[in-house]
């Protein structure tokens, strides 16, 4: 464990409070993780539909299912619903209880070799521990990748600038070193929260599902899928995450239009706290 002097001297800003150490902590990219796990399943045997929107599932028969997409129709013997839900389609009753929030991060231009010394000397990867926080970590060509909630939104576009701007600030405040370094790449993207933040794992109408990381199923749903398999093969597995009763959102039927009340909720406990 470093103490908190010890860390806030680390990573040369006062605007980090402290924390823990995780000496076996690491980053991936992810981009390249879900690349090396679609090339796997591709020389597996595996058919992938990219770009393909499910608009229609029909339960035709013990263990058959057709699944209509805009271009084609495919036939299964079970379905896993592991996409968060939330999205458009015949997914109602997971609309109503995932909310999709989006997650955003903006990357400097290369820092020199100093500037990288003199502020990451550990190059370690960092998350702060507020309600709306921020992580971050150098990249290989040394840019400064600052991530977080920003604010409690969907991802689009305009959504994604509007939040880029905000981490810019907060970037600012936490580094004045690099107030003057330009922001080269801002995009956002969606997580699928739950009530509780914790993974829901079950069966509806014959359905299986796993979803509800809430920002954390880059490592959980890796690990998840060799539990599904064995739940879709009936076999007994020993899953925390199992859900027999998983109530709707009150008043939550698709759309998130609670989310700024929500994120001003957790501003406040950041500012109390």
């Amino acid at each position: 464990m470093l103490d908190a002097t010890a860390l806030q001297q680390e990573i040369g800003s006062d605007q980090f409070y402290g924390g823990l150490l995780t000496p076996k902590g690491a980053q991936l990219h992810v981009g390249k993780m879900v690349y090396g796990l679609a090339t796997r399943c591709l020389e597996k045997g595996v058919a992938i539909f990219q770009h393909q929107p499910v608009i229609n599932i029909d339960k035709t028969g013990e263990q058959s299912w057709v699944v209509t997409t805009p271009q084609q129709t495919i036939k299964a013997k079970a379905i896993l619903i592991a996409t968060g839900g939330s999205g458009p389609g015949p997914f109602n009753w997971f609309r109503r209880r995932i909310v999709p929030v989006g997650s955003f991060a903006v990357t400097t231009e290369p820092l020199s070799e100093e500037l990288c010394a003199s502020l990451f000397p550990g190059n370690r990867s960092y998350v702060t521990s507020k309600n709306i926080g921020n992580y971050f970590r150098l990249t290989a060509d040394r840019r400064l990748l600052f991530g977080g909630r920003a604010r409690f939104a969907v991802s689009n576009p305009r959504s994604d600038l509007k939040s880029g701007e905000i981490l810019r600030q907060s970037l600012d405040d936490m580094f004045p070193q690099l107030a003057s370094s330009k922001i080269d790449y801002c995009w956002g993207g969606t997580v699928d929260m739950s009530a509780d933040r914790l993974p829901k794992v079950g069966e509806h109408q014959g359905m299986f599902y796993a979803m509800g990381y809430s920002g954390h199923g880059v490592q959980m749903a890796i690990h998840m899928g060799e539990v599904m398999a064995d739940i879709i093969d009936g076999k007994s597995v020993d899953c925390p995450w199992l859900t027999t009763q998983w109530p709707a959102v009150p008043f939550h039927f698709g759309k998130p239009w609670f989310l700024p009340f929500v994120g001003l909720y957790y501003k406040v406990q950041d500012m109390l706290h």
